[in-house]
């Protein structure tokens, strides 16, 4: 991969380091891979190790043209062939680097670890490896791990923009958005050619309710990449279509490209079924959203059993939860807000007239509290009482928020974890947001998520997960009292400042109504009426679920 800009294996996250061949042949096969000419440079490397089985640079040159060819099974042996001839040779460094990205593009992070750390070894001031094990790391849910790695590698080469990248993209998944807001603009700083960087910084800057700006970013990252397709698929939520829009275009063009993986194709199916449904074309956007939702279900693991028996332990537990504290006792952290509710049925809009308010920290997916838990369950019983667990929690939020007076986060999931919430926090309060059904249901199914939502392409799946929501939200809203509210989307959107109204006195804030609200528009209202010729089996698996609850 000598030269080669990692981007365009899609794997901007990792870099292989290029090697300096010392011989002239290899000197022409470096030159040559630098030129975009692999196979050319294969062939060179080839002539060598022919005659010289134990050249080992000609061996690293040949594993770095096969990772360009994407022939990776043959770049891992070219790379351990180098290894088994070197392993202790401080030169070896850079081929055990480069064998760790070869398993992490192929999805075998924990292999991708261990080699990355065998170079550290070696070279314990290797920034290119260390940022490349926290990609491993962040891959394996090691988020801590991921981002210490990343600023490791930043102690050691500052202007490393692939650091400042991967920095942003581990703080993102950690729910640290601020912090990810940062990184990605030095990244970018750095390099204003990272695509990459720009789409993610875009995707942040999308759960902030910045919308403009998001834009803006996927279509720097489009114009800097015109294939690639995340930017693409990014870019087509959040735009309006129109007719002869060149962007539609652009989606058709790249639908026709032959070299598309499954997941790309799957996006630009989404991507085009949007676009169908903003130009007036509900019965294409329709067929389309089914062919795509048929591809991804395909690949799902929902199972309508297993989410029942979940929510039926949750309802039995034995659980004893205290009225709550005035929100006004919240020993020198914030107050912890939990907006809950389906995905689409307003939760951001919620966080963001709460947001709008001065000392209130808008932590939005934030799985803070799930993180603490695992961790605690690892280390014994004794670290999950409630007591550890909502001590660990006020100083997380602490942390993040600073000075703020309130931290709300809008990870639906925590309805699943109330029972120590709602214990170990009993200062919290609790908003749950909900949607008129058929709208909320399609909605879903209109959405391509990158991870979790398994139930998401399958009407049957989306209302049997409905279903149990509504359960387990009846559930809590009766244990919790007068610790939760519930509000409508559709009051949401006809009436911020009223709703931003209600949820300041809920949790015990002063609202300010001198300060901007965000505009929200009503163009989802009834949505669902534009497709009803299309929707028996959606109402029928609606119904079957309310006749059954």
């Amino acid at each position: 991969m000598a030269g080669e800009r990692p981007a365009r294996l899609r794997q901007a996250d990792l870099e292989v380091t290029p090697s300096v061949p010392p011989k002239r042949p290899l000197e022409e096969a470096a030159r040559l891979l630098r030129q975009a000419l692999p196979e050319d440079a294969a062939r060179i490397c080839l002539a060598v190790v022919e005659k010289a089985p134990e050249a080992t640079a000609a061996w690293r040159l040949l594993g770095n043209a096969r990772a360009v060819q994407r022939r990776y099974d043959d770049a891992i042996r070219c790379y351990r062939r180098v290894v088994e001839l070197r392993p202790d040779s401080p030169d070896s460094c850079e081929t055990y680097n480069n064998l760790g990205a070869v398993h992490q593009i192929q999805s075998n992070s924990k292999l991708a670890a261990k080699s990355i750390r065998r170079a550290i070894e070696l070279k314990p001031d290797y920034a290119q490896a260390h940022c490349n094990l926290g990609a491993a790391l962040r891959k394996l849910g090691r988020l801590e791990d991921a981002i210490t790695c990343q600023h490791r590698a930043i102690e050691i080469a500052p202007d490393y923009a692939k650091a400042h990248y991967n920095l942003g993209n581990a703080l993102k998944e950690a729910s640290e958005r601020v912090a990810s807001i940062g990184a990605y603009r030095q990244a970018i700083a750095l390099d204003p050619g990272h695509a990459e960087a720009h789409n993610n910084f875009g995707t942040v800057l999308e759960g902030q309710g910045h919308t403009e700006k998001a834009l803006g970013e996927f279509f720097c990252a489009m114009a800097l990449d015109e294939t690639y397709v995340e930017a693409h698929y990014n870019h087509a939520l959040l735009h309006r279509f129109q007719a002869d829009d060149p962007a539609l275009d652009k989606l058709r063009q790249l639908e026709g490209q032959y070299s598309l993986n499954q997941s790309n194709k799957n996006r630009l199916a989404f991507a085009l079924a949007k676009a169908k449904s903003d130009v007036g074309d509900y019965d294409g956007a329709f067929t389309d959203f089914v062919q795509a939702n048929t591809a991804r279900r395909q690949r799902s693991s929902y199972n309508k059993l297993t989410a029942e028996r979940e929510v039926e332990s949750i309802m039995e537990a034995a659980v004893e939860c205290p009225e709550g504290a005035s929100p006004a006792d919240k020993e020198q952290a914030p107050v912890p807000v939990f907006i809950l509710g389906l995905s689409r049925s307003g939760k951001s809009l919620a966080e963001s007239l709460l947001g709008s308010q001065a000392g209130v920290f808008a932590a939005g997916e934030s799985e803070h509290w799930q993180r603490l838990n695992r961790a605690a369950m690892k280390n014994g019983p004794h670290e999950t009482t409630a007591a550890r667990l909502g001590t660990a929690y006020r100083e997380q939020m602490h942390r993040l928020a600073g000075a703020a007076e309130y931290f709300v986060s809008t990870l639906d999931s925590n309805i699943l974890s109330l029972t120590g919430i709602a214990v170990a926090l009993p200062e919290a309060r609790f908003v749950l947001c909900l949607r008129e059904p058929v709208d909320n249901a399609l909605l879903i199914y209109f959405k391509r998520y990158e991870q979790g939502h398994e139930h998401a392409y399958d009407f049957c799946d989306i209302a049997n997960f409905m279903a149990q929501r509504v359960r387990l939200q009846a559930h809590w809203r009766d244990l919790l009292g007068e610790r939760f509210i519930t509000l409508e989307y559709e009051k949401i959107v006809q009436g911020a400042a009223a709703t931003g109204e209600k949820i300041a006195t809920h949790v015990g804030l002063e609202f300010d109504t001198s300060r901007a609200l965000p505009y929200f528009h009503g163009n989802e209202i009834a949505m669902w009426k534009s497709y009803e010729k299309h929707l028996d089996p959606l109402h029928a698996a609606l119904a079957q679920y309310r006749e059954n609850k």
